[in-house]
């Protein structure tokens, strides 16, 4: 998959930042309340990320000294995106080793032609 890498014992995946998505300004950053329980949520428009955030929740893990931290990536990041990747599993041995060093690069779309066969 374009965000997740499972070529090692690592277990690497794309994760993108809403506290990035907050100080850039992001104008694909949207906000509701939830009127059954008055709850306020953040998403992304632009489905960097498809997880809605519970607003206190994040606001509260904000003060924090670690921070709310990421969400797992499942769009293509714009321009202004904070993202880094993230190793599930840390190790010594050879199998840790990361085998995959292009997948710490910008994702890419992948392009769709017509005339490739499905």
């Amino acid at each position: 998959m374009l965000h997740e890498c499972r070529q090692c014992c690592a277990f690497c995946d794309r994760v993108v930042h809403p506290a990035g998505c907050i100080t850039s300004g992001c104008q694909y950053l949207y906000l509701y309340d939830d009127e059954d329980t008055g709850r306020r949520f953040m998403g992304c428009m632009n489905k960097v990320f498809r997880g809605e955030i519970d607003v206190a929740l994040f606001e509260q893990a904000e003060r924090t000294r670690q921070g709310f931290g990421g969400v797992k990536m499942s769009g293509l990041p714009l321009p202004q995106c904070r993202g880094t990747v993230e190793r599930a599993y840390d190790g010594h041995s050879e199998a840790f080793d990361c085998v995959n060093p292009s997948f710490f690069s910008a994702p890419v779309a992948e392009e769709f032609d017509l005339r490739d066969s499905l």
